[in-house]
């Protein structure tokens, strides 16, 4: 049998070609199968015309009667010679088999549509997941930064206003030694130099006082 077409053909050229080598091929042919890669490049071929002489942005005033008429011709040959093929194949492997054909190759057409249409799908969905994914890693992270803001906030209000004394006094506070110093910073100023008022006179009045 001869090598299967591998030249590079479009429209007519390969519907012509593919059913030539069934005329030559079909009677020594004992299963369909060895034949029905060339039934499919015909029909290729077939659409590929049609989308040539319907192709988008064709001018819809086109004047070149020789270049009309060609796509006319080459729409109406692949159809005759699409014809001649369903009749050889018919013929040879009994009526109905270019009807089954024709049938299986729009079921497996129409399975790979769907399958694209599903891969599409899922790939979709994957990247809208990983857009989400990114958005609630964005929102953890913005709660994180939010929160440390307030407990910074909260720091800075503590240690400005929340002290036992006024923000003027705060600063008297670094006046005293570091013993009078926390003092004032934990009960006020007032504390503060009562204690060290008394301890003052403890040291230089000899004031006895008991202790506990």
């Amino acid at each position: 049998m001869v090598e299967p077409v591998t030249a590079v053909l479009t429209g007519i050229a390969l519907v012509t070609k593919s059913v030539d080598f069934i005329k030559k091929n079909i009677s020594t042919c004992q299963d369909i199968g060895e034949l029905i890669s060339h039934v499919d490049d015909a029909l290729n071929g077939q659409q590929q015309a049609i989308k040539e002489r319907e192709k988008k942005g064709a001018d819809p005033f086109e004047t070149d009667t020789k270049k009309i008429a060609q796509e006319v011709i080459s729409v109406k040959l692949a159809q005759e010679k699409l014809y001649e093929m369903k009749m050889l194949i018919d013929a040879r492997f009994s009526h109905g088999t270019w009807a089954f054909i024709l049938e299986e190759r729009k079921r497996r057409i129409d399975a790979k549509k769907k399958a694209i249409k599903i891969a599409k799908a899922k790939a979709q969905k994957k990247q809208e997941e990983m857009v989400d994914m990114i958005r609630n890693i964005a929102l953890v992270i913005g709660g994180f930064i939010f929160i440390g803001l307030c407990v910074f906030l909260v720091y800075i209000l503590f240690t400005t206003k929340g002290l036992a004394h006024p923000v003027e006094d705060e600063k008297s506070c670094v006046l005293y030694r570091p013993k009078y110093f926390l003092l004032c910073l934990n009960e006020g100023r007032e504390r503060a130099d009562n204690q060290l008022y008394l301890d003052y006179k403890l040291q230089k009045d000899n004031w006895i006082i008991e202790k506990d």
